[in-house]
């Protein structure tokens, strides 16, 4: 007895392309191979073939290589769920491009099986989701990836490595700060390297930057069962929304034309509520975007949009590049010559376009190695120390790796501190690399694609032995998000265009409105003018020598005083003395007006003479 008994099948329209469910009516499957004379569908379960049904050319409309198929009738649903499937076109096995589940993939870095799709139609309950798109002024991005975040058991999560591990540790991000989540691929890559020839390179590809992918679905491999990587990826988008929080996802395109790729963004967009996507350039132009009815609402990082025809003041595009981690890098080290290039960056905006800054990134040192590795230590890559970035601009601060010397853990804590403030305390969007808030340590790997282990799974045990770490992020956070000066839509100009006494944002050295952008300087003072913004100014002093010297912080709003409010060195001074502060070797200290109270007057009392 055939599966499909008194199914009706008959030809349908070649659009939408792969398998779609059309209520009340049937099932609808499409798909063209280039040159093919015939193709047929294939259906099995437990890889066992249980029909084999050929699919009508659409010939007629001239288009002889596209096939369609349409299985009429409301049970057919019920019939083929849960069934794989795959395509058979003049002899060629091969798999719908537009595939939304996939099968044979289901273990992460495991040799695979026979690899088909998955037919899953279930609908999603979506209600109560309450979501919010934040704005650029309001964005705190955290980079990470779903299996490592909590594939080490001491993450503590029922589903270790997925996407419902990820949703177990919501509360632990919103705690922290962090708002939007950036997630690298998570659509179904074939993580298992081979070469051209198809060869097992005995590798992983941890990351999913390549080009075997099945774009329009979710990876099996980071859901808890084979049948629910679509439902359970929705389930953490929901969760994400119902706290606030936004997910972008990055999407890296190999040899897809940019109709694939609209296709694919609006389903992601439509079908899981995503909020915008990281994008390879050069694989679509943005008009693409700002055409779409659906896709002109989401957000999309790139490394830079140059002249590509963006609209201006929606701040929907978003630039992200090494301009600033080379340029934060070098200052935090004692470079010479950095510091008009840092206090530029430091104040970055550019309008219509949002900045994203990060120091580090998926792609080279953790914070935690930055401060403790001069050079990479990428031997367990097996390319002899080959790969990987020479230019880390980077640091031991004295003992290369592991180090139990107090004089070096001390400039250690204290060079993370300057790195964190210099990131989360700029004007850009900043981005947090995660596990960083906790010192995670890759040991010295600035290249870790394809360690799928302990190098790259987060140590969650870090999370208390670094609590002090941990705790001055959340500070920093909790300052950028109750700041007025984060939340402006103003730009700063570097100049008083109101005429209120002092620019919106000035540069100063030792000495007050005058800076020292010599090639021997390592100091620098900004000032951000609180009448621009509605508060009181701040000041941010920056002493990247190796002795301490004193600053004279600037004199403006006369009826307030200077008043610390925190700094990156230990038994730092706890107060400006006639506008003078002696900045600790390699530090910064943060400085806020502080309104001085007006004595109170008091009527004298006068004493009445008495008339005779």
């Amino acid at each position: 007895m055939s599966l499909l008994d008194g199914v009706k099948l008959q030809k349908c329209e070649a659009f939408p392309p792969g398998v779609e469910y059309v209520k009340g009516l049937g099932v609808t499957v499409s798909v063209w191979k280039r040159d093919a004379k015939k193709c047929y569908l294939r259906l099995f379960r437990e890889n066992k073939m249980l029909e084999k049904i050929p699919m009508f050319s659409m010939e007629e409309e001239g288009m002889a290589d596209v096939f369609t198929l349409f299985l009429k009738g409301n049970e057919v649903k019920d019939k083929i769920n849960g069934l794989e499937y795959d395509f058979v076109a003049d002899g060629e096995v091969f798999l719908d491009p537009f595939v939304k589940q996939v099968a044979g993939r289901d273990s992460f870095g495991k040799k695979h099986g026979k690899t088909r799709g998955l037919i899953c139609f279930e609908s999603f309950d979506w209600s109560g989701e309450n979501r919010r798109r934040l704005t650029v002024q309001e964005m705190v991005l955290y980079q990470c990836h779903v299996r490592g975040f909590t594939k080490h058991a001491s993450s503590g999560v029922s589903y270790p490595g997925t996407f419902l591990g990820m949703e177990e540790k919501i509360p632990y991000l919103k705690d922290l700060g962090v708002n939007t989540l950036l997630l690298l691929p998570i659509y179904d890559f074939d993580e298992c390297m081979k070469d051209e020839e198809g060869n097992s390179l005995g590798k992983v590809n941890y990351w999913g930057y390549g080009k075997d992918a099945f774009y329009f679905a979710p990876k099996a491999s980071y859901c808890s069962q084979t049948m629910c990587a679509a439902r359970e990826l929705k389930h953490l988008i929901k969760a994400l929304h119902q706290n606030d929080m936004n997910i972008i996802l990055d999407m890296y395109f190999v040899g897809q034309n940019p109709e694939f790729i609209t296709q694919c963004l609006r389903y992601y967009a439509l079908e899981f509520h995503v909020d915008g996507f990281r994008i390879n350039q050069d694989s679509v132009d943005a008009s693409w975007f700002t055409m779409d009815p659906i896709l002109s609402h989401c957000k999309y990082i790139g490394s830079g949009w140059g002249d590509q025809p963006v609209p201006r003041g929606k701040e929907r595009y978003l630039e992200m590049n090494d301009g600033f981690l080379v340029d934060a890098r070098r200052f935090l080290k004692s470079d010479e010559g950095q510091t008009e290039s840092f206090y530029y960056r430091f104040r970055e905006q550019r309008e219509g376009v949002g900045q994203i800054h990060y120091i580090t990134s998926n792609n080279g040192f953790t914070l935690r190695d930055l401060i403790s590795y001069d050079v990479k230590h990428n031997e367990d890559n097996g390319e002899r120390n080959q790969d990987g970035s020479q230019m880390n601009y980077s640091w031991n601060c004295g003992a290369e790796g592991y180090s139990r010397k107090k004089i070096v853990l001390k400039t250690r804590k204290q060079q993370e501190r300057n790195a964190l403030v210099m990131l989360l305390l700029g004007m850009a969007t900043p981005m947090i690399l995660a596990g960083d808030e906790f010192g995670n340590s890759q040991k010295g790997n600035n290249n870790a694609y394809c360690q799928d282990n302990m190098i790259t799974w987060l140590d969650w045990r870090q999370v208390e032995k670094n609590r002090d770490t941990l705790d001055y992020v959340k500070m920093l956070l909790k300052f950028r998000r109750e700041h007025p000066l984060y939340h402006s839509e103003r730009k700063l100009t570097g100049a008083d265009f109101s005429g209120l006494g002092a620019p919106d944002v000035s540069c100063h050295g030792r000495e007050p409105w005058t800076a020292d952008f010599s090639y021997y300087s390592r100091e620098l003072g900004i000032l951000y003018f609180g009448s621009y913004y509605g508060s009181q100014s701040l000041y941010f002093a920056f002493n990247f020598h190796w002795d301490k010297h004193e600053f004279y912080l600037p004199n403006v709003q006369a009826d307030s005083q200077w008043e610390p409010l925190f700094s990156t060195a230990e038994g730092a001074a706890d107060k400006v003395e006639d506008d003078k502060y002696m900045m600790a070797p390699r530090s910064i200290a943060v400085f806020q007006k502080k309104v001085i109270p007006k004595p109170v007057q008091t009527k004298k009392k006068t004493r009445k003479r008495k008339v005779k």
